[in-house]
């Protein structure tokens, strides 16, 4: 979930810079004119606030095509491979980059995002050889070293993951790829360096249920936080059992596996 929307918005700032010039024009003009539309409509004069609405209404129809028109060449295997990825169908996206050639342009793309279908396909040692290589076309390639990280913390080697996490972070990860940090500290029994980080973490209110979930109850275990409640269980559990199926055969799998069966007694617990 949260590794889907970091692979869409890195990849939008990526290719904002490539669009048309005429299009990058346009769209500056309709934000520009859409936010004197929405002060008009909710501050305005009050005859002209409904018209007003209407037409900022109409301007994000204009921004939808201005988006799409922008994104025309997204007809590429990468990009139909991340399309694939973003429903998590890993299959047909891995089928997909496997047929790109590493000299293409978007070939460090290509193969980070190779290397996180062959993770969740379990296919570990081809994961790491794809994230490899392009660590060595690129190495500060944030998006490469976390999914270096994030293969680390699955495969229970908990001090390279946090090693390549901090190194993601220093070349600009998102501060969200924190949670994945915390975990790797707190597997290493780091408990002071893992409670600053989902700290951080719970800190910027993330809209991500399981994320939330796990941070707290791996706080509640350090003696940090309350106990998570049953909505926020309940919110967050379903995603944790499919990671503790996905990676059974992994030290992590086991280990969240654990973490999910002392939840599901948390909620027998409440319901009696």
């Amino acid at each position: 979930m949260k590794e889907r929307r970091m692979i869409i918005l890195r990849d939008l700032a990526r290719r904002l810079p490539e669009w048309d010039a005429s299009v990058k024009l346009a769209l500056a003009l309709a934000v520009v004119l859409l936010i004197f539309l929405l002060a008009l409509g909710f501050g305005g004069p009050q005859e002209i606030q409904l018209p007003a609405r209407i037409g900022a209404f109409g301007l994000l129809a204009t921004l939808q095509i201005l988006f799409i028109w922008a994104n025309r060449r997204d007809i590429s295997p990468y990009h139909q491979a991340q399309s694939h990825f973003v429903a998590g169908d890993y299959q047909a996206a891995r089928s997909t980059l496997e047929g790109i050639p590493e000299s293409s342009r978007v070939s460090v793309d290509a193969l980070v995002l190779l290397g996180n279908c062959y993770r969740h396909l379990s296919l570990f040692e081809q994961s790491g050889a794809a994230l490899g290589r392009a660590l060595q076309i690129k190495p500060r390639h944030h998006l490469a070293l976390f999914s270096r990280g994030k293969l680390s913390l699955v495969l229970g080697d908990y001090a390279n993951a946090a090693d390549m996490i901090q190194k993601a972070l220093a070349a600009g990860a998102p501060d969200i790829v924190r949670f994945e940090l915390g975990q790797a500290y707190f597997y290493s029994g780091d408990y002071k360096e893992a409670t600053h980080q989902l700290k951080s973490v719970l800190a910027d209110k993330p809209d991500d249920p399981p994320l939330t979930l796990l941070s707290r109850f791996y706080l509640y275990g350090m003696g940090e936080s309350e106990m998570p409640g049953e909505a926020m269980t309940r919110a967050g559990i379903d995603h944790w059992r499919e990671e503790a199926n996905k990676y059974e055969s992994t030290p992590y799998g086991e280990s969240i596996s654990r973490v999910v069966s002392e939840l599901g007694n948390l909620l027998v617990d409440r319901s009696q």
